[in-house]
């Protein structure tokens, strides 16, 4: 039992980090599922799962190095996951919805969802599959805009995966990602739907080395083009090489972990190209029921709201440790530090403004159950800005959290 419910931790900390990652390896991963109880409707398999997190006090809601608002806040999130057999195909689905309270700041208050699909193929030689996924959020993007500006996100996927022997198959997709801003959205004066709508197409192919059970290899070469509609100036093609370890369901170190390199090449001649290291990865290890680690690193180039600095190298680490101490008592550290370092418009490399986030953390969390846990956590966040008007700020949560899975 011991280790099954490490087992669940580690599993569910590689679902919401996979989740949020950037990185397009994920396109033809395999899924990952909640080791919940199940539900069964006829052939369907349903994971249900409900959290009430950051229920308590946020010292400034709006991230103002100025003057900053204390507030009431908590969030509610419902998932579902959802397995659904089709013959000799199967189709595996993810919705969830996010809905964030704040008791006197209502501005900061929002609503959000998206839902994940992929259709594939299972159990033979030539598989093919298709994702699709949608997410309209109302919150936070990323390390550097600060508002709560609403964006919705589409993508498709289209793929095969071609078996030549136990061990060793042939990958390759194409993808389409398109982001759209709210047209009302301002953030430091900067409409963002006109700096930052966009389309991305992805185009990979590649391998994958099943050198265990539990653990994979995947070798692939991927084109990136990205173009925007209203902000011709900051379109860009890449090419990207990275190869990826993958970590299955089982693993005591669950997760993917991906290094390379990436050539990424602005077409403006006012902006100079990056060639260097990229890296993300989203891992949790459990030593049986006592330890768990998460862990989430990367490092990559990203799109600013700045029409000055139009993009910026991110790099950084996130980790949170969990040591059982005893019974059903344990002990949680948090721990981040991110850099942003941006590209000024007839500069040089990373030449304009740099950011560093760090955020330090403690608590204790109580186990109730394999599928309950609740949490108390304080942290404190600082950003630091070489351009310190309005960009610098100090945070401090003191939060509670619970989730349930049936």
């Amino acid at each position: 039992m011991n280790r099954d419910r490490g087992r669940f931790s580690v599993i569910a900390s590689s679902m919401v980090l996979a989740a949020f990652s950037t990185q397009k390896v994920e396109a033809q991963a395999p899924p990952v599922l909640p080791s919940t109880r199940v539900l069964q409707a006829g052939p369907a398999s349903l994971y249900p799962v409900i959290s009430l997190r950051n229920v308590g006090t946020d010292s400034n809601v709006y991230n103002d190095g100025v003057a900053p608002k204390e507030d009431f806040t908590y969030s509610i999130t419902p998932k579902l996951f959802a397995v659904v057999p089709i013959g000799g195909t199967r189709f595996v689905g993810q919705a969830a919805g996010d809905f964030i309270y704040f008791q006197t700041y209502k501005d900061q208050q929002s609503a959000n969802g998206h839902f994940d699909g992929r259709y594939e193929v299972v159990d033979a030689k030539i598989r093919p599959f298709a994702t699709a996924s949608f997410a309209s959020h109302r919150e936070r993007q990323g390390r550097e805009i600060d508002a709560r500006a609403r964006q919705s996100q589409t993508a498709l996927t289209l793929g095969t995966d071609f078996e030549l022997t136990a061990k060793t198959s042939l990958t390759g997709w194409g993808r389409r990602e398109r982001i759209a801003w709210d047209e009302r959205a301002l953030y430091m004066g900067v409409p963002l739907a006109e700096q930052l709508n966009s389309t991305t197409d992805f185009l990979a192919a590649g391998a994958r080395f099943r050198l265990t059970p539990l653990t994979s290899i995947i070798t692939v070469a991927e084109i990136q083009r990205d173009r925007f509609e209203t902000a011709p100036e900051r379109d860009a093609d890449s090419v990207r090489l990275a190869p990826t370890v993958e970590f299955e369901n089982g693993a005591a170190l669950s997760g993917q972990a991906r290094v390379g390199y990436r050539i990424f090449r602005p077409l403006s001649p006012a902006l100079e190209e990056y060639r260097g290291l990229v890296a993300s990865a989203g891992l949790g290890y459990s030593i049986i029921d006592y330890t768990r680690v998460y862990a989430d690193l990367g490092r990559d180039v990203k799109y600013s709201y700045d029409p000055l600095q139009p993009y910026y190298l991110e790099s950084g680490l996130s980790f949170k440790v969990i040591q059982r101490i005893v019974g059903p008592f344990e002990a949680v550290a948090i721990g981040e530090r991110w850099r942003l370092q941006h590209q000024r418009v007839g500069g040089t490399s990373f030449d304009g403004r740099q950011e560093d986030t760090t955020t330090v953390g403690w608590g204790v969390g109580f186990r109730i159950s394999r599928e309950m846990e609740l949490t108390f956590t304080a942290e404190r966040t600082r950003r630091t800005s070489t351009e310190p008007v309005r960009r610098g700020y100090e945070r401090r949560r003191v939060l509670a959290s619970i989730s349930y899975g049936v």
